[in-house]
C-alpha cells in the first residue's frame, strides 16, 4: 500500500487549462503520492471557471482504496479552474496575431476574470464603423470550452484598394486605363477589390463613379454570348460529335448554362458556354 498524505490545503489545486477532467496528475502536483498513478487518469469533471470542485472524504476514501493508496485522508481536497482578468497587453498581442500589419488602439476590453487557456480574437469578430468599433474573441479552455471575451477598438490597416480613375457606366467591359490602385491605412472592409488582375474581363453592374473604391458584388463575367446571337454548338452523342449553328435565347457568360434553340427544328435545349461564339450541349438532344 501507498501511503496517502495529509489533503488538508490552504487553497485549491488548479486543474490543467487544457483538461475538461480533474487528473490524477493535478493531485500529484502537491501531492507527490499521487504520481504512483497514471497521471492522466480521470478522476471526475473538471469545475467551470471559478467554480471549486471538493473532493469529500468518502470520495477521497473511495479514491484511495481503488488505487492502493493509504486510505487515511486528512481533510478534504479542493480543485479549481483558476480566472484572472487578463492585461490589455496580452489582449493586444492575440489581436495583432491576427492581423499583424494593423494599428490597433484599444479603447476598453472586458474584465470579468477568465480562465487561462489559448487568447484567440478572430478576425471574424471584428465590428467596426470608422469611428471604431467592437472585437469579440475568446479563450479556448477544457478541450472543447470557449470563454467570451470583448475589447472595443479602433483598428486601421493599410490596404489595397481598386478605385474608379473615371466614371464608369454600368454594363462596359473593365481595362486597366479605368482603374487606378491606392493604399491608404483605413478600416479593414471585406468585399473591397484589391488588385487591377481581379477586375480583368468583367463588367459592372452599375454605373461607378469617379473616386469609388469598387466592390466584389458589383462585378460581373462579360457576356461573350448574346440572346439572339447566332452560336456555334457542339453537341456530343456517344462516340459522336456533332457542330451546328444555332440562336442563344439568353447572354451568358463563359461557364453559363444557357438556353440555345436549333433553327431548323425549334428544338430547344440547355448549352454550357465556353468561348466567345461557342457553346457546348451539357444535356437534351438536338
Amino acid at each position: 500500500m501507498i501511503p496517502l498524505a495529509a489533503f488538508a490545503l490552504a487553497g485549491c489545486l488548479a486543474v490543467g487549462p487544457a483538461s475538461d477532467q480533474i487528473l490524477a496528475g493535478d493531485l500529484a502536483a502537491r501531492f507527490p503520492e499521487w504520481a504512483a498513478v497514471p497521471p492522466a487518469t480521470a478522476l471526475g469533471l473538471a469545475p467551470a471557471p471559478g467554480v471549486q470542485r471538493v473532493f469529500r472524504l468518502p470520495e477521497l476514501r473511495r479514491l484511495a482504496e481503488r488505487f492502493s493508496l493509504s486510505p487515511v485522508p486528512a481533510g478534504e481536497v479542493c480543485v479549481t479552474r483558476p480566472v484572472a482578468v487578463f492585461s490589455a497587453a496580452r489582449l493586444l498581442a492575440a489581436m495583432q496575431k491576427e492581423l499583424p500589419a494593423a494599428h490597433i488602439e484599444l479603447l476598453d476590453f472586458s474584465r470579468q476574470p477568465a480562465p487561462e487557456g489559448e487568447l484567440v480574437f478572430p478576425v471574424s469578430g471584428l465590428r467596426q464603423a470608422p469611428a471604431g468599433g467592437f472585437w469579440n474573441g475568446y479563450v479556448s479552455y477544457g478541450g472543447s470550452h470557449r470563454f467570451i471575451l470583448w475589447a472595443r477598438v479602433k483598428v486601421r490597416v493599410a490596404t489595397a484598394r481598386v478605385v474608379a480613375a473615371q466614371d464608369v457606366k454600368a454594363g462596359i467591359l473593365l481595362d486597366a486605363a479605368q482603374l487606378r490602385v491606392e493604399t491608404q491605412e483605413e478600416v479593414p472592409a471585406a468585399g473591397l477589390v484589391s488588385a487591377v488582375e481581379q477586375v480583368a474581363g468583367k463588367v459592372s453592374r452599375r454605373a461607378i463613379a469617379k473616386g469609388t473604391a469598387l466592390r466584389a458584388e458589383w462585378l460581373e463575367p462579360a457576356k461573350v454570348v448574346l440572346r439572339g446571337e447566332t452560336v456555334q454548338v457542339e453537341a456530343v452523342h456517344g462516340g459522336a460529335r456533332l457542330k451546328l449553328e444555332c440562336v442563344a435565347e439568353a447572354s451568358g457568360a463563359i461557364g453559363d448554362t444557357i438556353p440555345i434553340q436549333n433553327p431548323i427544328s425549334k428544338r430547344r435545349f440547355q448549352a454550357r458556354v465556353e468561348s466567345k461564339g461557342r457553346v457546348v450541349v451539357t444535356k437534351g438532344s438536338l
